[in-house]
């Protein structure tokens, strides 16, 4: 197994990408229960179209026609539309690597784990970032939509274009708070948002703290300095967090 492969198994977006395998599975075997009598019925008039084009040009063009309404059928049949697990799965990935950084260059005074489920939940911590700042929960959103405003209302609301995001903060904000249980310390809770834009600076709406992904890092290193985490708390941090959040997938 190569170890981009392995990463997704086990690493950031893991779960999420699980998921999307599992949904994409099942739809390439609802692909090839159609393709089983869809094919034969389309290969009459393919046969058809082929040998009238034969007899009125050369067999060469007969069988171009036979391959190509063929392989338009198939395309037809196998085609798919995506998944939100998994542009979510890729998302995760793409923090990853903007936290990596963090812990190549931080020289022990930084952490992050990924993909780690919440005790007696279904639910999944994205990525949870120890460092001088203290525990960070970091939540990773894929808003594709270049045109759709990231915005606070005049009640300081969070929309993502004509979606109200109350429910995704109320969501993080409990995830945050199950990560503190865990770590008996509060944890901040942050939104990176990959894609849409957010206001330079970010924002802050219902305790939450949005941010562009691509500013994540900068973010997490203006932080004010939490007292007493140095690398020896971090370290203790991590050792808690690993015996108390396992790996989701």
């Amino acid at each position: 197994m190569s170890s981009t492969a392995s990463r997704r198994k086990s690493g950031a977006g893991a779960s999420a990408q699980a998921m999307a395998d599992a949904i994409r599975a099942d739809e390439r075997r609802r692909q090839h229960r159609t393709a089983a009598w869809a094919l034969p019925t389309a290969a009459l008039p393919a046969t058809g179209a082929g040998y009238l084009t034969a007899t009125t040009t050369n067999w060469y063009a007969g069988t171009a026609v036979i391959v190509l309404i063929t392989v338009l059928a198939v395309r037809r049949i196998y085609r798919t539309k995506g998944s939100t697990w998994a542009t979510g799965a890729a998302g995760e990935r793409k923090t990853r690597r903007i936290l990596d950084p963090l812990i190549w260059c931080g020289l022990g005074r930084w952490t992050v784990l990924h993909d780690r489920q919440i005790p007696r939940s279904r639910a999944n911590l994205d990525h949870l970032v120890l460092g001088p700042c203290g525990p960070v929960y970091v939540d990773t959103k894929t808003w594709k939509s270049k045109t759709s405003k990231v915005r606070l209302d005049a009640r300081g609301h969070l929309w993502y274009g004509r979606f109200a995001q109350q429910r995704t903060l109320e969501t993080v904000v409990w995830e945050a708070g199950r990560a503190a249980e865990a770590l008996g310390h509060p944890v901040r809770p942050v939104i990176a948002v990959h894609h849409a834009a957010i206001p330079p600076g970010g924002l802050i709406s219902g305790g939450v703290t949005i941010v562009q992904a691509s500013d994540l890092r900068r973010h997490l290193r203006s932080l004010p300095k939490e007292p007493g985490w140095n690398r020896a708390r971090v370290r203790q941090a991590t050792l808690l967090a690993e015996q108390q959040l396992r790996p989701a997938a």
